[in-house]
């Protein structure tokens, strides 16, 4: 299922989404498990080609909440892993894989009774981030 726009998400799934979207991350999917697992509302799922996309991803959520004083619990990253977790309490869990993991893992099997969407990338990437890209068009 694919999600047609952003409107009925909390305000963390929308900036969530966004750098995600911003950052390049691929395949960003979300995961609805309201009334479904306790361990959060929803899981926004993506691949990343690196580790320095990962750590740029997570960098910039950290950055995001705090600037917007929204809640969050942390983040679980090492090294050679290739997950990731930016954990923002029982509202939005952000996982972050490399591709391989993310098939090893397989979230869309495991979380099967929660409602999966694809998420596109024009329902999520914030208005600032539009504007700034624009002034870097050529004339």
């Amino acid at each position: 299922m694919t999600a047609t726009n952003n409107q009925d998400f909390s305000e963390t799934v929308k900036l969530g989404a966004g750098i995600l979207f911003e950052l390049r991350a691929q395949n960003v999917q979300l995961i609805d498990l309201r009334g479904v697992k306790n361990e959060a509302d929803y899981f926004l799922i993506a691949t990343c080609e690196s580790e320095a996309q990962m750590q740029a991803i997570l960098n910039e959520l950290t950055k995001e909440f705090k600037a917007r004083k929204l809640h969050y619990v942390g983040v679980e990253y090492k090294e050679g892993v290739r997950w990731a977790i930016f954990d923002a309490g029982l509202d939005l869990m952000v996982h972050l894989f490399e591709e391989e993991k993310r098939n090893e893992i397989s979230f869309d099997r495991l979380y099967a009774d929660g409602k999966l969407m694809n998420l596109d990338e024009h329902d999520f990437i914030r208005e600032d981030a539009k504007k700034s890209g624009d002034d870097n068009e050529l004339i």
